[in-house]
């Protein structure tokens, strides 16, 4: 009985039942609750659709451990297993009476999320939800209430008669609203609040304080409208307005934006006779990703109708499916007419051949295919991406052809420019070495009369002659060294060069060089030091050539040290297993952008004609150069006015073994 009265007219108490009843019957997720002994007291169509359990077998005081048996019989739980033995482990979990979530998939491929939570006094309600669409809980959401409109013009199978059994009735299906997993609130036909779950109240965040039954539709307006929820104007009015549209119990459904940002779905369904059920869904992320989608839309159509952009969508036969206005035009022809067409049709038969076989490779592989062709004296760049299947089941492909005639123009004038530079380059670096091995036969005769005449060979000169011809004889020698490393930069460039390499003591290198540059220091009134540790290993390397990098780092460093200062030769040993050999000085420096000049071939930091330090320019690339030919690198830090560090790395495969 669903409670008696004098008249025989159902209580409010089995309306109240008889409209919950109602709701669950028509959920998109099924319901279940077992009672404390684990018999079963409500379920709802749902649960027995999504378990396919046959017409009749869910009665009420059904056994839990029956149900786990069927299911267990026809191989719900998948492998291979006892079926006694599953009936007992999953009765004795279910005994414990504790929350469970977990989802399992069914013979049939549904996958099912599983939800349970203990009910005050024992037994448990449970939800399950099929999953296996990408839709999740909104999507399913919508399909449920789609249906509430013939929910609540079915009837309800009767309660037992017992007024106890309605009471512990009712809070079944107050658990189950409370656990379900979107907004819920009812109102009756005078507008009177007669359930809200707590999500209700979380999502549109009014107050606890209005979880009350009884309080009226009017109040949750005036509290919103006063909080800007709807905008500006009176509040009172706005709440009214509501009101009449509540009245009416017409069916309804809107999304509202908060102020905050928050996106909510409203869907609100009447109950003839016995009021409304309304829902509320934050869909805020869906909204988001639909107006991403939106703009991504715009963006693409944008990009769709970009000059020299071709786009056409194909079947794997050739069969034009869709294509963009630039792609007809560069077929010669209207979108219209392209449609339906062969493109492969359209193409020499070779041509056809290579871009199918291309087409089949995108597919297969799964992944885009590009190439670059030429047509009518126009180059294309071209991707071709497999696309999802048509209807029929073929593979289709997207292929976007981008006009890129101009950079094919700007590659080959670019080419061209390059060659005409190496060839410059090429020419001159011939003039160098020939100019340099012209240039050094007289001066041999210069450096070889100056040198007889500063020493008397022949017979007294006189001091002045003899004066004149040591300077004649220095400068020749300067003029020969300048020559010399005109000749090696050549002969690098062209890739003449070779190393002759033999052991080398780093000591007896040092001591070499510092003695050569000696005299120079001494002149300038700079302090020159070396830091060898005696650890530093032999080294197989050019002798000469290595000497050579450090004369040229450690006059350098004199001559841009002024009196008083200091240069240093350091060596270490580098964690790689390589040597390093640093000349330090504390001389005027160099900037970022001067360090740039330095090494390059012919730079001066100092350009002035009235330059006040001498030099070709040479040394500082020569070193680069000659240390790069070893397997190694030359590397400079300076800070102008306090000094320059010129470090010069060789590899491990250059330490004697």
């Amino acid at each position: 009985m669903m409670g008696d009265s004098q008249n025989g007219a159902p209580s409010g108490h089995d309306i109240q039942m008889t409209m919950m009843q109602g709701v669950l019957d028509h959920l998109d997720q099924g319901i279940s609750v077992f009672s404390a002994d684990l018999r079963l007291v409500l379920w709802n169509r749902r649960f027995a659709d999504l378990h396919e359990f046959p017409d009749g077998f869910l009665t009420h005081d059904l056994a839990f451990e029956d149900i786990i048996r069927f299911n267990a019989q026809r191989g719900e739980y998948g492998g291979h297993y006892d079926v006694e033995d599953m009936v007992r482990h999953r009765v004795d979990s279910a005994r414990e009476f504790r929350p469970h979530r977990f989802e399992r998939t069914r013979p049939n491929g549904t996958i099912l999320e599983i939800i349970g939570n203990p009910l005050p006094g024992g037994g448990f309600v449970t939800t399950y939800s099929d999953v296996t669409v990408n839709r999740q809980i909104a999507e399913n959401l919508r399909g449920s209430n789609d249906r509430l409109d013939q929910m609540v013009e079915r009837r309800t199978r009767a309660l037992q008669d017992s007024e106890e059994r309605h009471r512990a009735y009712g809070e079944f299906l107050e658990a189950t609203v409370q656990h379900m997993p979107q907004g819920v609130c009812l109102f009756d036909n005078a507008l009177n609040l007669v359930v809200a779950n707590k999500i209700f109240f979380d999502l549109t965040q009014i107050p606890d304080s209005f979880n009350v039954k009884g309080i009226n539709f009017y109040e949750f307006m005036l509290y919103n409208a006063q909080r800007g929820e709807y905008g500006p104007g009176d509040p009172e009015e706005l709440a009214r307005q509501r009101q009449e549209i509540a009245a009416r119990m017409e069916p309804h459904a809107f999304d509202r934006t908060r102020p905050d940002g928050t996106v909510i779905e409203v869907r609100g369904n009447p109950i003839p006779g016995r009021g409304f059920i309304s829902t509320f869904t934050d869909i805020t992320e869906r909204a988001k990703a639909e107006e991403a989608l939106r703009e991504a839309a715009t963006m693409a159509r944008a990009m769709l109708e970009a000059p020299g952009l071709l786009v056409l969508l194909i079947r794997m036969d050739g069969t034009i499916v869709d294509l963009n206005e630039e792609a007809a035009v560069g077929l010669g022809s209207h979108k219209d007419a392209m449609i339906g067409t062969n493109i492969f049709n359209a193409m020499p038969t070779k041509v056809a051949e290579r871009r199918f076989a291309l087409a089949q490779q995108a597919i297969l592989e799964a992944r885009a295919i590009y190439f670059e062709d030429e047509r009518d004296g126009r180059w294309f760049e071209t991707t071709m991406t497999p696309y999802p299947m048509d209807q029929d089941g073929i593979p289709r492909v997207m292929v976007i052809a981008h006009d890129v005639t101009h950079r094919h123009h700007a590659e080959q004038r670019l080419r061209e420019a390059t060659a005409m530079a190496q060839a410059a380059n090429r020419t001159k670096t011939d003039f160098l070495a020939a100019m340099s091995h012209e240039l050094r036969t007289p001066l041999n005769a210069i450096l070889g009369f100056s040198e007889i005449i500063s020493r008397e060979m022949f017979g007294p000169v006189g001091e002045r002659y003899r004066t004149y011809g040591q300077d004649i004889n220095a400068a020749g020698q300067h003029l020969l060294a300048m020559i010399n490393d005109i000749l090696d930069i050549s002969r690098i460039e062209i890739g003449a060069f070779t190393l002759c390499i033999e052991p080398v003591d780093p000591h007896e290198l040092a001591y070499s060089c510092l003695r050569l540059v000696g005299s120079r220091a001494e002149a300038g009134n700079v302090d020159l030091s070396e830091d060898m540790p005696e650890s530093l290993p032999h080294l197989m390397i050019d002798s000469r050539r290595t000497k050579q990098i450090l004369i040229n780092l450690l006059g350098n460093a004199v001559k841009f040290t002024p009196p008083g200062g200091k240069v240093t030769l350091r060596g270490e040993t580098r964690d790689s297993g390589g040597i390093a050999f640093h000349v330090i000085d504390t001389g005027i420096g160099m900037s970022e952008a001067d360090m740039a000049v330095a090494l390059s071939p012919f730079g001066q930091v100092d350009t002035g004609l009235d330059r006040r330090f001498e030099g070709a320019g040479l040394g500082l690339p020569l070193a680069k150069s000659l240390a790069e030919l070893h397997g190694g690198s030359l590397e400079i830090t300076s800070i102008p006015g306090k000094g320059t560090t010129v470090s010069v790395y060789f590899p491990a495969s250059c330490v004697a073994g």
